[in-house]
């Protein structure tokens, strides 16, 4: 059985923000007799180091090798419920002590640190002081990774835009030919959607959209992406996908938005789409696979719209 030291849970207050401790266990210092709690250097040396990124990942990778070289800790995590990150470094030991952090009333997440054998209080106050320098480093990343998600979202739909779309599409395109994957990709255009803004006003245009975005989301599977191309259109990418597969995912979402009923106050509306599929080649290049899924939603759209075109077929 483990034999930990047990901390009372209480909050520690410094400056303008808080952490809380719960139950602790470590070793021996590293340095015997150093007097770890006057150590202002060290923190003014981590708090600057921490200063240097504002990637989240790179701030605590940086923050547990510091730790190593002044205490013996085996692993250090990271939880973030609301933003749905766990972190991890190290290997994971039957000892550990846990920090709720805060500033003011904003939550940053727990810091678990662990080691095979129990923290004293003496090792514990210690890493609370370097605690200290860790609360704004995270802070400042969490706000930069929001920032960073808000620019590639669109805000009516709530998933990627454009931008999202480009730099994703690059990515899956090089990991397929890398790895020879089959990758394939939709374009779909709402069909007379100009007559739904003229005849029922842009709100109700906007119900479709965010209604079909979700509809969109809903029939994708897990490993495709869905993105909001600019006004009524939209991309999917789909990984692990070849024509065959691209066509029946293609015209399951078809079906399913024909079959949908969008309401907008006492308004209901049903609307189609018309989509255009490519499979990746491996001679293609990133614009070539769009562009012949472009053209073959405007073929769909010749053809009588409601329909699902591929070129690659």
């Amino acid at each position: 059985m483990a034999n930990t030291l047990q901390r009372q849970p209480g909050k520690l207050i410094t400056e303008n923000f808080i952490f809380e401790g719960a139950v602790g266990s470590l070793h021996e210092p590293q340095h015997p007799g150093r007097d770890v709690l006057s150590s202002q250097d060290l923190q003014l040396h981590i708090s600057q180091l921490l200063q240097t990124s504002l990637e989240l990942e790179k701030i605590l990778h940086l923050f547990h090798s510091e730790v190593q070289q002044h205490l013996a800790v085996d692993s250090l995590g990271y939880r973030n419920e609301d933003s749905c990150i766990v972190l991890d470094y190290g290997s994971s030991r039957q000892h550990s002590c846990h920090y709720s952090l805060q500033i003011n009333s904003s939550r940053l997440g727990d810091l678990i640190l662990t080691r095979s054998k129990p923290f004293n209080s003496h090792e514990l106050t210690f890493i609370e002081a370097l605690i200290s320098s860790l609360v704004c480093p995270i802070r400042n990343a969490l706000l930069y990774k929001e920032a960073v998600s808000a620019a590639l979202k669109d805000s009516l739909t709530q998933i990627g835009n454009r931008a999202a779309l480009e730099t994703a599409l690059e990515r899956e395109v090089s990991l397929a030919k890398r790895h020879q994957h089959p990758f394939s990709l939709l374009v779909l255009d709402i069909d007379f959607f100009k007559q739904i803004n003229d005849k029922y006003g842009h709100s109700a245009g906007d119900v479709v959209i965010a209604g079909l975005a979700h509809t969109l989301s809903e029939c994708c599977r897990e490993t495709d992406t869905c993105y909001r191309y600019g006004g009524e259109e939209f991309v999917l990418l789909l990984n692990q996908t070849n024509s065959h597969g691209c066509l029946q995912i293609a015209e399951r979402i078809r079906s399913s938005v024909a079959e949908t009923i969008f309401a907008h106050e006492e308004l209901t509306m049903k609307v189609t789409v018309s989509i255009g599929a490519a499979t990746l080649q491996s001679q293609d290049k990133t614009f070539e696979l769009f562009n012949r899924a472009d053209k073959a939603m405007y073929k769909a759209k010749q053809q009588g719209r409601n329909i699902v075109v591929s070129v690659d077929s």
